[in-house]
């Protein structure tokens, strides 16, 4: 394997958006989750987030012989970490936050730690099994970063070989990230299924054929991840971004995330939010992508067709969409049923929403819960209704359509939820303009654009004989 500078680039930095948000990596981040041996709690660190039980104590070892402004002070832990717990010691937190934010010499010592634990092992790992893609080393190194290593016993769930015994590489990494999907999604510690954001990411670069990595920027769950700036990139090799920089991260680090945000900086209900919108977000475009990438312009008109429901492969996926609300009589060929509020129901499940969104075959019954709820003052709702002048869109909002010829329907006429009616997705937010992906729009799943005035709200529009008039807003979670 041969990987750029740029690709290397690529590789740690999404690693490092994964784990702290921040593409440039936050040495100071700190996390505490239930993963530690036998579920106890333990303090997770740095740039790649090694663990108190794991390799904390050897990183915090080595910074103490560089001699760095913090090392006299964290040199009597070192014998306790791993030994004696510190979860809660706020000294050694704290000491561990000054020298992760303030001293260039931890900076130095964790870039050349985790390069040697992970990125050195990942990569010689990936040469003995003979892949050659950057898509494939990212994937890679990915496992050796959350799980340390590639698990065995997830090899042993799909049936391709590794490129070095004679398989196809692209096929074995896509096999491998979507059981590892499945496993971190069902995972039996809880604090676990968040982080399925991690192969959410890397089935997107999989689905549109990234693997040279020379699509960017990357989304790596709500942050746009481009090459280090001090690496010159070369021309002509740049996308429009899949997610608009306004989302924001998660706030959760590597074996757990999920749990409680970081104690450094970032509000607890203010990450997690950002992370299901990212989550809800992501799972759209794979969704858009698999049908073929569909797309309007602002005036409803096509700019590009995808695949339709109807053709082989293809309606088999709306048959899922019907399955996943318990409508076992409907297979993805029954036409004359529409499966817009199907698909944006699969979305929700997928994305985690769980018990919180009212998964139906009709918007409306959506819509108005999420009004009623916003009405009666329900925290519990994920989704809360405003009229178009009381948000502004952010993604992972749904925009509501009225499309019932037979009644007056707005925000403060919902018939009890039954009308007909239409709901999208936002997926991306900019200064003029928001997109949003909608399942049977033109019988394909279709991405399209809406203008927002001038101080950034939605306004009522018609188009293709449907009135926007109400904007279903995420809540913290």
């Amino acid at each position: 394997m041969i990987l750029t500078p740029v690709q290397k680039s690529l590789c740690e930095r999404v690693l490092n958006a994964f784990e702290t948000g921040s593409a440039g990596g936050d040495y100071a981040a700190i996390a505490i989750f239930h993963d530690g041996p036998h579920r106890i709690r333990q303090i997770t660190y740095g740039r790649s987030q090694t663990t108190e039980y794991g390799n904390l104590q050897e990183l915090i070892s080595q910074y103490v012989n560089a001699n760095g402004l913090f090392s006299a002070a964290l040199a009597p832990f070192v014998s306790l970490i791993g030994q004696t717990p510190l979860v809660d010691h706020a000294q050694f937190i704290s000491l561990l936050v000054q020298a992760g934010s303030k001293d260039p010499v931890m900076k130095s010592v964790q870039d050349t730690f985790f390069d040697a634990r992970y990125f050195t092992p990942a990569f010689n790992w990936a040469q003995k099994y003979g892949f050659q893609e950057a898509l494939s080393m990212l994937v890679i190194y990915d496992s050796f970063i959350h799980s340390n290593g590639i698990l065995p016993f997830l090899r042993s769930r799909f049936p391709e070989v590794p490129p070095a015994n004679g398989g196809n590489e692209r096929k074995w990494i896509t096999q491998y990230v979507d059981v590892r999907d499945a496993w971190l999604a069902t995972h039996s510690n809880p604090e676990l299924h968040p982080t399925v954001y991690r192969t959410k990411c890397l089935r997107f670069e999989i689905a549109r054929g990234n693997w040279d990595l020379s699509q960017i920027p990357i989304n790596a769950h709500g942050v746009l991840v481009e090459p280090s700036p001090t690496i010159p990139l070369p021309t002509g090799n740049t996308t429009q971004p899949v997610i608009a920089s306004t989302v924001a991260f998660i706030g959760s680090p590597a074996a757990g995330s999920g749990g409680a945000a970081p104690v450094t900086n970032s509000s607890p209900a203010v990450a997690l939010a950002s992370g299901f919108a990212a989550n809800v977000a992501s799972s759209a475009i794979e969704q858009w992508t698999f049908f073929g990438g569909q797309r309007y312009n602002r005036k409803g008109s096509i700019l590009q067709i995808g695949h339709k429901e109807g053709e082989d492969g293809w309606w088999q996926r709306v048959g899922q969409y019907w399955e996943n609300i318990g409508r076992d009589d409907l297979d993805g060929r029954d036409h004359e049923w529409p499966w817009s509020a199907a698909f944006i129901s699969w979305i929700m499940r997928q994305s985690g929403a769980e018990n919180r969104f009212a998964y139906s075959a009709s918007h409306a019954t959506y819509i108005s819960k999420s009004i009623r709820d916003r009405n009666q003052g329900n925290t519990n709702a994920l989704y809360w209704g405003f009229r178009l002048n009381e948000r502004k869109p952010q993604v992972g909002d749904l925009v509501c359509w009225d499309r019932d010829s037979d009644k007056v329907v707005d925000y403060d006429h919902q018939h009890l939820g039954h009308y007909n009616s239409h709901t999208d997705l936002v997926v991306s937010v900019s200064a003029d303009e928001i997109e949003i992906i909608g399942g049977n729009v033109g019988n394909s799943v279709t991405r399209r654009p809406l203008a927002l005035t001038d101080e950034g709200f939605l306004s009522a529009s018609v188009q293709g004989g449907e009135t926007l008039f109400a904007l279903m807003g995420y809540r913290f979670p």
